[in-house]
C-alpha cells in the first residue's frame, strides 16, 4: 500500500494546473479535489480505496481531470449517494479511463455542464446472475445505485464506457443536449439507459444487452437515436426500447434483436422510424392508443412472434411514408410490375395479436392451428382485420441491414427448439399408446 495520507497531502499542496500522479498501489481515501488540476494514476494498479465510507473521490472545483485510476470501496448509503466519483456544481470536468469496483454509484454528477466521461469501466453491486435469470431486485439489501447518474446537466458527452451491475447503467434527469455514444451497457438490474425530462439528446452506436430492460426514455423529446443495438433484454415486462411521453424523435438504423418487446410506445407522438431491424422478438411494436402521428418506413420485421400489437381499431400512426413501406417476412407479397413494392397492402396487426394484447394469458395459444387458420381467414376476408393499420407499400425484401450483420458479435440468437418439440411429440405418442392399452376389454376403439 502507498504511504498513508500521501495522496491527500499531495492534493492539498498542489496548485492550479498541476498534475498529481498516484504511484501503483492502494491509496487511502476518501479524497477531495479542490484545485483545478489533473489527478492521474501513473501506471496500472493505482487504486484509491474508500474503505466503505462515503464517496471515494469527490471533485469540488470546475475544470478538473481524473484519468487512468481505479476507485473502489464506496459507502452504502443511498440517501447520501455514496459513489466512486462524485461531481457537484463543477462544469468542465473530464474523466478518462476510470475503473470503478465495489461502489454504490459509479459516477454521480449534478449541476455540472460540459462534462466528459470517456472509456470508463464501471461495475456495481447488483448480482449479475440474478439479472440474467430475471430475478434481480433493483433496490434489495442496502440498495443499488446507478452507474452514471446525471442530474440537471447540459452539453455533456459520454463515450466508450462499459457499465454493468448497477440499478440503471446510465440515469439522466433534466439533462439536455448530451451525446451518448459507443457505450456498452449490460447486465444491469433495471435499465441500460433511463431518462426523465431530458431534451435534445443523441444516442449513437450504443449497445444495450441483457438488462432487465434495455432503454427507458420518459418525458423526453427531440431525440436522435441511431445505430444502436438493443439485444436480448428479456423478462416478463422487458423492452428493448421503451418510449413513454416521448415525441418528435428520430430512430434510424437501430438493431432490436431477441427482446421480449422490441419497441413499446405510450403517449408518444410524431416519431420517425427508418432503417431499423426488428428481429426475433416476442412483439416487434407494442403501441398504445395514446400514440398518434408516428411513422414507420423502410424497416425490416423478421421472425417476430407478433410484428405489431395495438389496442385501437382506428389509428393515425402510419406504416409507410406514402411511397415506401416496410419489409414483413410473414407477408406473401406480390409484385407484378417488379418495382420492389408489393401490389397488395399488408395489415401487420393480426386479430390474435389484437386480442392477446388485451388478454396476455392468451399468448399460450400463439402459433396453434386455430390461430394459424385465423390468420389465413384474415388474408382472405379483409373485413376480419381488427385494425385499419395498414402498410400500403410493403417491400419485397429486407432493406434495413445486410444479412451478414444480423448476428451481433458475442451473442447467440435464439433458436427454435425443434429438439424439444420432437421430444414432446414422442412423449405424447407414448402416453396415447399407454391409454389405449389400459382401456377395459370390450370398449370401442
Amino acid at each position: 500500500p502507498a504511504r498513508p495520507g500521501a495522496a491527500a497531502a499531495a492534493l492539498a499542496a498542489a496548485a492550479r494546473g498541476d498534475t498529481v500522479a498516484l504511484e501503483p498501489g492502494v491509496h487511502a481515501g476518501p479524497l477531495v479535489v479542490v484545485t483545478s488540476l489533473t489527478l492521474r494514476g501513473s501506471g496500472p494498479g493505482a487504486i484509491v480505496d474508500g474503505g466503505g465510507r462515503g464517496s471515494v473521490v469527490t471533485i469540488g472545483v470546475p475544470g478538473a481531470t481524473v484519468e487512468d485510476l481505479e476507485v473502489r470501496g464506496s459507502g452504502r448509503d443511498v440517501m447520501n449517494i455514496d459513489a466512486g466519483l462524485r461531481i457537484i456544481r463543477c462544469p468542465g470536468v473530464t474523466v478518462r479511463r476510470l475503473r470503478a469496483r465495489d461502489v454504490l454509484y459509479g459516477i454521480y454528477v449534478e449541476h455540472s455542464d460540459s462534462l466528459r466521461l470517456e472509456d470508463c469501466d464501471l461495475a456495481g453491486r447488483v448480482d449479475s446472475r440474478a439479472v440474467i435469470t430475471g430475478s434481480a431486485s433493483a433496490m434489495e439489501g442496502d440498495g443499488a445505485g446507478n452507474g452514471i447518474h446525471l442530474w440537471n446537466c447540459t452539453g455533456g458527452q459520454l463515450s466508450g464506457n462499459t457499465v454493468e451491475r448497477f440499478q440503471d447503467a446510465i440515469y439522466m434527469s433534466f439533462t439536455n443536449r448530451t451525446l451518448i455514444e459507443r457505450n456498452h451497457l449490460h447486465g444491469n438490474g433495471r435499465y441500460g439507459l433511463h431518462t426523465m425530462y431530458c431534451q435534445d439528446n443523441r444516442l449513437l452506436s450504443n449497445r444495450f444487452t441483457r438488462n432487465v430492460a434495455g432503454c427507458a426514455i420518459m418525458f423526453s423529446n427531440h431525440l436522435d437515436v441511431r445505430d444502436n443495438d438493443f439485444v436480448y433484454n428479456r423478462g416478463s415486462r422487458t423492452y428493448g426500447l421503451l418510449l413513454k411521453d416521448c415525441s418528435d424523435g428520430s430512430f434510424l438504423g437501430n438493431r432490436m434483436i431477441g427482446n421480449t418487446i422490441a419497441v413499446f410506445m405510450d403517449n408518444s407522438n410524431r416519431n420517425r422510424f427508418r432503417g431499423n431491424l426488428v428481429e426475433n422478438n416476442g412483439w416487434g411494436l407494442f403501441v398504445f392508443s395514446s400514440c398518434a402521428g408516428n411513422e414507420f418506413a423502410g424497416n425490416d420485421f423478421v421472425r417476430n412472434d407478433y410484428p405489431v400489437a395495438i389496442d385501437m381499431r382506428y389509428t393515425s400512426n402510419r406504416f409507410d411514408d406514402g411511397a415506401r413501406g416496410n419489409y414483413w417476412d410473414e407477408n406473401p407479397a406480390y409484385d407484378l410490375d417488379s418495382d420492389g413494392v408489393s401490389d397488395v397492402p399488408y395489415s401487420p396487426v393480426g386479430a390474435f395479436a389484437f386480442v392477446s394484447k388485451q388478454y396476455p394469458d392468451l399468448t399460450v395459444l400463439a402459433k396453434s392451428p386455430a390461430v394459424v387458420a385465423l390468420g389465413v381467414a384474415e388474408r382472405v376476408l379483409p373485413a376480419l382485420r381488427p385494425s385499419e393499420a395498414l402498410d400500403r407499400f410493403p417491400l419485397l425484401g429486407p432493406v434495413a441491414i445486410a444479412p451478414s450483420r444480423l448476428t451481433i458479435a458475442g451473442e447467440r440468437p435464439a433458436r427454435r427448439a425443434w429438439g424439444a418439440v420432437a421430444a414432446f411429440g414422442a412423449l405424447m405418442a407414448c402416453a396415447l399408446l399407454g391409454l389405449r392399452r389400459l382401456r377395459p376389454a370390450g370398449t370401442a376403439s
